[in-house]
């Protein structure tokens, strides 16, 4: 499993989404995108060191995105990160590659903006699907064609989308339940003590 790093990623998304993928069981590497540094500074100048620094690091994307051990691509949101990701010929290609591949591919907050330009760049076979995003990116997103929902988690076949910050955990669970299912997404989630288990 990977999920995606640049400076100006939202870190309580990264962090939320990388700690309870591990919880579950998944083996996760963080991928750095464009970074300057050895670490991305994330939107409230938090540090942090990607474990693969950079995406020409990794084998081919076909053939990434085709290997039984990897289950899915995350895409955590903060303007500036996603914006980076948005930009980048590199993640398009390895969306683009996942979704073929029918692996699931996870984007939260502003992060669901790198799912539409990699669709539209390159005219997907997958296609636009229903998704969610923070609202400050929403109209965006609408003009692209794609179908939007106002709700915290969306799942459209194997696109997870969410919306922010505050809806993180639920998005990774949400992540987990599609992978593993619902049993094991209640596991993990049981000694998080969610609000609704208090």
């Amino acid at each position: 499993m990977y999920i995606l790093l640049a400076d100006g990623t939202e870190e309580l998304e990264f962090v939320a989404c990388y700690d309870i993928l591990v919880r579950a069981g998944f083996t996760v590497h963080s991928i750095g995108v464009s970074l300057a540094t050895e670490h991305a500074t994330c939107t409230r100048h938090i540090r942090i060191i990607p474990d693969i620094p950079t995406l020409s690091a990794l084998p081919p994307v076909t053939e990434l995105a085709r290997s039984p051990s990897v289950a899915a691509l995350i895409i955590p949101g903060g303007g500036p990160g996603a914006a980076t990701m948005a930009s980048s010929l590199d993640v398009s290609a390895l969306i683009n590659a996942f979704r073929a591949a029918g692996k699931l591919v996870g984007a939260i907050c502003a992060g669901t903006t790198a799912l539409v330009a990699a669709q539209e760049r390159e005219e997907a076979k997958a296609g636009k699907v229903r998704v969610t995003s923070h609202p400050s990116v929403r109209q965006g997103i609408v003009d692209k064609g794609w179908e939007y929902a106002d709700e915290r988690v969306v799942v459209d076949g194997n696109v997870v989308t969410s919306r922010g910050p505050g809806s993180a955990i639920a998005f990774a669970l949400k992540v987990v339940e599609v992978l593993a299912g619902k049993d094991k997404a209640e596991e993990v989630r049981g000694p998080l003590m969610c609000a609704d288990t208090l």
